[in-house]
């Protein structure tokens, strides 16, 4: 990762997507026929979806780039603290219980352990 540029591996994440694409031409008709049909706010929420997924790459690179894969990897995992937090903020959704609760705050003590020990 540290020898090669983000954007090589930008697009070399998307070629697996790009090389399957054409056995599921009739779904992706079927998706830009959808598409065409949406109005102006879902089309911006499916666009936000998509820059945010290739914001948290970058980043990710980054990260990568700046320290380590392990240490990247192990402050990763508080993503699902994050899908928790947006799935309320955005659809007004909670699945939490306590224990889930509990668990998402010893990620982020982990997390906090791990920053603290790698400055």
């Amino acid at each position: 990762m540290k020898r090669i540029s983000l954007v090589s591996v930008l697009l070399l994440t998307a070629l697996p997507v790009i090389l399957v694409a054409p056995f599921f031409y009739r779904t992706l008709v079927a998706d830009f026929t959808m598409w065409k049909a949406m109005e102006t706010g879902a089309k911006g929420m499916v666009l936000a979806l998509a820059l945010t997924s290739l914001l948290g790459s970058v980043l990710l690179f980054l990260s990568i780039a700046g320290k380590n894969a392990t240490l990247a990897s192990l402050i990763e995992i508080t993503y699902p603290v994050f899908v928790a937090v947006f799935a309320f903020v955005l659809f007004r959704e909670t699945h939490l219980t306590p224990s889930a609760i509990a668990g998402g705050l010893m990620v982020f003590a982990g997390v906090g352990l791990i920053i603290w020990n790698n400055p």
